[in-house]
């Protein structure tokens, strides 16, 4: 059990990218450019909200305030948000904009990330609920800016 919850909580996240990566590749020419201007918008938007969040929020790690011993070996700094979680369900919104179903599937792999990390004491509930609202802000601002990006991308390249 102590192997998967390492996978999950370190190293899912890889995983996660490398679908990301394999999608974009496969998809044409113009719908790659919509999913970068997609995926940056919602990537700066997400980071924000992330470095404002964890500037206005501290909440230690519960290996430092419940002295248990964590999934790994982590630094007693900040947990709220996730890194791993946030950038998980970043790329669940950036990949929903396109394809739903690998969208939610994603997101899923995104849940079970943030999952093994509240249960190997890296992050506490709070943390994870703070990464998927802040990527979900990030995901809908991007879906209501993009299309104004790709229209001017597109009409400039007449």
């Amino acid at each position: 059990m102590h192997i998967i919850l390492l996978f999950l909580a370190k190293y899912l996240i890889g995983i996660v990218t490398l679908i990301a990566a394999i999608y974009w590749l496969l998809q044409p020419r113009k719908e790659k450019v919509r999913l970068l201007a997609f995926g940056a918008v919602a990537v700066i938007i997400t980071v924000i909200l992330m470095k404002v969040g964890a500037a206005l929020y501290y909440d230690p790690r519960p290996f430092v305030t419940q002295h248990v011993t964590p999934l790994y070996p982590h630094g007693p700094d900040n947990g709220f948000p996730s890194d791993h979680t946030i950038l998980a369900a970043a790329i669940a919104t950036i990949l929903y904009s396109s394809s739903k179903h690998l969208g939610l599937v994603v997101l899923a792999l995104a849940f079970l990330i943030g999952l093994a990390r509240v249960v190997g004491h890296i992050h506490s509930p709070i943390d994870i609920v703070g990464s998927f609202v802040f990527a979900l802000i990030g995901g809908l601002v991007a879906y209501y800016t993009t299309p104004h990006i790709m229209h001017r991308l597109f009409k400039s390249a007449e």
